[in-house]
């Protein structure tokens, strides 16, 4: 089992709150804050090594992502996802996905192109050594990639509203044994397909990839919750 990555800020290179917030939020993501711990903040802020303001800031943020729930005599905890909410996240995914990915074809400029590449190369290379991190970081450049260079502000907003909770569940897709080798063949495909602005085999490929990325994740979340809470 890999060790948890250090959570501490060492520079200042971007304002401090949103350093803190990355990190804390990839933290919960990649399951090292699994759902139901409490976060407790004094504990927060020495592994962080930030102060209270800057951990009940972020706290706050994440709450309104939906990856952080504020319990009475609890305090903050890592919220959990039912089955439901997560066949709800998909199909609400695989509804904007495809407009996305169209309107990404129609729009898009080379630079974005070319990160996309980048990011779809990155994640095939991270699945060759199973980083975790590194897995979930090349997808989330993939898709701010994807939503950036599709240039419509308002399916941006929107699909910003799930994507914390579309990496939660990402991670527990990815996690399934024997899933990571066709998660990386779907977002070749579909990278293949958007490189060559064919617009209705991207849009297939990329329903294709979220209906098979809803099959491993409900399964996984199926064997941790139990029958009472789903």
């Amino acid at each position: 089992m890999q060790d948890m990555p250090d959570l501490r800020i060492v520079q200042p290179r971007a304002l401090l709150r949103e350093q803190v917030l990355d990190k804390l939020r990839n933290a919960i993501i990649e399951g090292w804050y699994p759902p139901g711990t409490r976060l407790i903040e004094r504990e927060l802020c020495e592994a962080l090594a930030v102060s209270r303001t800057s951990v009940r800031e972020v706290l706050r943020q994440l709450e309104s992502e939906q990856l952080v729930t504020v319990e009475p005599r609890r305090g903050p905890t890592v919220a959990s996802i039912s089955l439901a909410e997560a066949e709800a996240i998909y199909e609400t995914r695989a509804i904007f996905e495809t407009a996305v990915v169209r309107a990404f074809i129609e729009r898009a400029g080379k630079a974005e192109f070319s990160t996309l590449t980048l990011a779809a190369r990155e994640f095939g290379e991270a699945a060759e050594t199973n980083d975790r991190h590194k897995l979930l970081s090349s997808m989330s450049l993939f898709y701010d990639t994807l939503l950036h260079g599709a240039g419509n502000p308002v399916l941006q907003g929107v699909v910003r509203q799930l994507m914390a909770r579309v990496a939660f569940l990402r991670s527990k897709s990815l996690s399934e044994p024997g899933r990571l080798k066709y998660s990386v063949a779907e977002i070749q495909e579909m990278c293949s397909a958007i490189l060559a602005r064919d617009a209705e085999r991207a849009e297939k490929a990329a329903a294709n990839h979220v209906a098979r990325a809803r099959e491993a994740a409900v399964r996984q979340l199926s064997l941790e919750i139990p029958a009472s809470a789903r």
